[in-house]
């Protein structure tokens, strides 16, 4: 029954990192150090429960397993927290990775209706070239997220203001960065 109820933590809380700003690998990292801190500070059963009386081996043994557990915890904390601060904060180490972090979601739907999308096109920007005799925007210079530019012409049913403009730019970017 305990292990059954772990189960179902451990599936809740990877399907609530598959939503946007909470990261799947922070909650594994967790689970990982926090099942090795725990196999370190275990109580373990009395070997006379056994009917074994080697005492001095078997505390040999607890205790070396408890300091190798100690010393591996310690040391992939260490090198995980070396790892993780030496990133920019932007760029993901591991691009592949992606979906193991993020879904947009719902799946089932189309692009322009998603609930939450796991792209950087909510970070996009984009200048425009205002005709001054119409005065409508005829072309946006769309900055990607990727670092490139893109050059979309101004569609007449577009909204033809910067808030308006602002808020399709997302799509936008979908549209023409992500290709």
């Amino acid at each position: 029954r305990v292990l059954l109820v772990l189960l179902l933590d451990i599936v809740l809380n990877c399907l609530i990192g598959l939503t946007p700003f909470v990261d799947n690998f922070t909650h594994l990292g967790g689970m990982i150090y926090g099942f090795l801190c725990g196999l370190s500070t275990i109580q373990l059963v009395s070997p006379r429960f056994f009917g074994d009386d080697r005492r001095c081996f078997h505390n040999c043994k607890l205790f070396f397993f408890r300091s190798f557990g100690l010393l591996v915890c310690m040391s992939g904390i260490i090198a995980s927290s070396i790892f993780l601060f030496s990133g920019d904060g932007d760029t993901n180490p591991c691009p592949s990775c992606t979906y193991m972090s993020c879904i947009s979601f719902p799946p089932w739907t189309g692009d322009n209706e998603k609930w939450w999308y796991c792209d950087d096109c909510a970070r996009a920007s984009a200048e425009g070239t205002l005709d001054t005799t119409t005065g409508k925007f005829t072309k946006l210079n769309i900055s990607c997220p990727s670092g490139s530019n893109q050059i979309v012409g101004v569609d007449e049913s577009w909204p033809q203001n910067e808030i308006g403009l602002e808020e399709i730019l997302p799509s936008l970017c979908r549209e023409h960065c992500l290709l």
